[in-house]
């Protein structure tokens, strides 16, 4: 469903209103964005897919047509030029934790909306039929649009790994919780983003994480990527952790084969039993 594939804004408004994420994380410079179409251009080679901004009608790309650029029940709105550089940031920070080219082999291209509603709800993301949508709406700091480009490239970039993967989907959802009650529609998914997290014993890391087995699988990915110090502690101490990363890894492993030394160095093999 359209309401399973998003990443809330508001997460990321938390996130970059603590401050202590953003410690120490590498930005581009100001004048490193003088121009954001040559940038966009060079960090679109650096991974091998397309960057867009502007009007949402041209958000697509070959073998694709204008027809494909409209996705049921979502609403786009251009970014001004302002916003256009935080996202272009945020995605700048999230590529170095990736081998080059290889985000290509999972999406065609990103795309940076103004804001993003689906069924009239805010989102910070959203994917398309082959690219991904991020939000970067005027009315929050520039600190939010960066964080909500780079946690939404690893978040909506990793629908692709679980919706091409029914192995992967099976083996995921057998480590829910029995008779877990996810939810369906974006209302219910908001209301459920606002509570307490469910005890990590669940082996759900937020409560967003646990609104649907996907957007569990989105979290597993948005973290091993941002923050896998994180994920490494809980594997150690919680078991359904440890399986649930271990399949996150492997699924990307299998995309790319580099990915193996990737997760080593940072010990998140080690903490998966792999």
């Amino acid at each position: 469903m359209i309401v399973s594939r998003r990443l809330l804004l508001g997460a990321a408004v938390v996130l970059a209103g603590s401050g202590s994420y953003l410690l120490g994380r590498s930005t581009p410079k100001e004048d490193a964005i003088a121009d954001p179409d040559s940038y966009a251009a060079k960090l679109g080679r650096q991974q091998g897919l397309t960057i867009g901004f502007g009007d949402p009608s041209t958000f697509y790309v070959p073998p694709y047509l204008s027809t494909d650029a409209p996705v049921e029940g979502v609403v786009l709105s251009a970014a001004d030029h302002t916003a256009v550089k935080d996202s272009l940031r945020g995605i700048a920070r999230a590529f170095e934790a990736y081998p080059e080219q290889c985000l290509g082999r999972i999406i065609k291209a990103i795309f940076i909306a103004g804001r993003i509603l689906i069924d009239g709800a805010e989102a910070g993301g959203t994917y398309g039929l082959d690219w991904i949508f991020l939000a970067a709406p005027s009315n929050v700091s520039a600190e939010t649009r960066q964080l909500t480009a780079e946690l939404g490239v690893h978040h909506e970039t990793s629908s692709f790994i679980w919706l091409r993967n029914d192995a992967l989907q099976r083996a995921f959802s057998a480590l829910e919780p029995a008779g877990w009650q996810f939810q369906n529609g974006a209302t219910d998914q908001i209301a459920r983003n606002g509570q307490t997290a469910p005890p990590v014993e669940t082996g759900f890391l937020s409560a967003y994480g646990a609104t649907t087995s996907e957007n569990d699988f989105n979290t597993y990915a948005e973290i091993v990527f941002s923050d896998p110090g994180r994920l490494i502690k809980l594997a150690e101490s919680v078991p359904v952790i440890a399986k649930k990363l271990a399949l996150t890894l492997d699924s990307y492993i299998a995309i790319d084969e580099r990915l193996r030394e990737t997760f080593a160095r940072s010990g998140l093999l080690k903490a998966a039993g792999r």
